[in-house]
């Protein structure tokens, strides 16, 4: 199967949800799960437009980059 890092078997699940998705791809980061979660349903829950709901997710991952940008300036400082 190509790309097939991409799938996973659910045939033992009648249906999915964010959370199970996250647990089946490992996403333990908690940036990446909200900012995949505002993407996945944006503008679908009726109290943010799908726009908002880009931004926010799209402020989530700029937030985690300068997270790893601290860390990584931190790790140098302590060489």
């Amino acid at each position: 199967m190509k790309h097939s890092h991409y799938h996973r078997d659910v045939s033992h699940l009648k249906t999915i949800d964010i959370y199970r998705i996250f647990q089946l791809y490992d996403v333990t980061d908690p940036c990446a799960q909200h900012a995949i979660k505002k993407l996945m349903c944006a503008g679908e829950r009726g109290v943010k437009t799908e726009e908002q709901d880009i931004r926010e997710a799209h402020d989530t991952l700029a937030r985690r980059l300068q997270m790893s940008a601290e860390d990584d300036t931190a790790l140098e400082g302590a060489e």
